[in-house]
């Protein structure tokens, strides 16, 4: 069975955000821009907490990762960096 579930780091003009999802793929469905893209990346990672560097956000996402399997968990993909987005604010 797939879990399709990960923890992910992703790049935002604020810095980098981390977030646990399943279906990652569907972040990146709608057009660069579009409300519903900025809907969906708001919806996965706009709790999710800010960090300066690249390294910082994936110590956190490690922790994540520990606590998630400790608890009993699978993660199919793990940890991954997913790369840039745009701002997910509305205006």
């Amino acid at each position: 069975m797939s879990a399709d579930n990960g923890i992910y780091i992703a790049k935002f003009p604020d810095g980098y955000r981390v977030a646990y999802e399943a279906g990652i793929d569907n972040v990146d469905y709608f057009p660069v821009g579009s409300n519903k893209r900025k809907r969906h990346l708001r919806i996965t990672f706009g709790k999710s907490k800010v960090f300066s560097t690249k390294e910082l956000a994936y110590e956190e996402a490690k922790k994540m990762e520990k606590d998630f399997i400790k608890d009993g968990h699978y993660l199919e993909y793990g940890v991954c960096y997913i790369g840039e987005y745009e701002d997910f604010k509305t205006k």
